[in-house]
C-alpha cells in the first residue's frame, strides 16, 4: 500500500474565483493556486495516496508530467504532506468545460516578516516594537 499525503492543517487557506490562497504562517511564505493546481489541493483534503491523485487525473485529460511537477512543489513548501492515516480511494474529479488548465503553484515570500511575526502581541520594552522572535526561520 502507497503511503498516504493529506493538506497541512497548519496551512490557512481560502478560495477566490478559481484561484486558491494559501499562508503558512510560521514561515510566513503565502501561494496563489490557480489552474489544476486547484483541484490537486482539493484532491488531498483528505489523506491520498499521490499515484491514485495523478491516475484519476490523468484519467480525466491532466497532463501527468505537469501534475506531478505541481505536487512536487506542493510536498516541497509542505502544504501538502505525509500521514500515518490510511488514503481513501474515492477521489472526486471534476473537469471544467475547457479541460484542466496548467497546474501553477507560486509561493511569495516579500512579506514573510511581517506574515510571520505577531506585530500585535511580540513587544518588548526594551526591543520596541514589533519584536523579531529569536527561532524565525529563514524565508529566503
Amino acid at each position: 500500500m502507497s503511503a498516504a499525503f493529506v493538506a497541512n492543517d497548519r496551512i490557512a487557506a481560502e478560495e477566490f474565483a478559481g484561484e486558491v490562497v494559501l499562508i503558512d504562517i510560521e514561515k510566513g511564505v503565502y501561494f496563489s493556486l490557480q489552474g489544476a493546481a486547484v483541484d490537486l489541493w482539493r484532491a488531498f483534503a483528505a489523506p491520498r495516496s499521490q499515484t491514485a491523485v495523478l491516475d484519476t487525473f490523468t484519467a480525466h485529460g491532466a497532463d501527468r508530467p505537469a501534475l506531478a511537477a505541481a505536487l512536487d512543489d506542493l510536498c516541497r513548501h509542505d502544504l501538502v504532506r505525509e500521514t500515518a492515516a490510511p488514503p481513501q480511494a474515492d477521489i472526486a474529479c471534476s473537469v471544467p468545460a475547457g479541460g484542466f488548465a496548467a497546474p501553477i503553484v507560486a509561493a511569495f515570500s516579500d512579506l514573510a516578516e511581517l506574515i510571520a511575526i505577531d506585530p500585535v502581541h511580540e513587544v518588548d520594552a526594551a526591543a520596541g516594537w514589533p519584536l523579531r522572535p529569536a527561532n524565525f526561520p529563514d524565508v529566503s
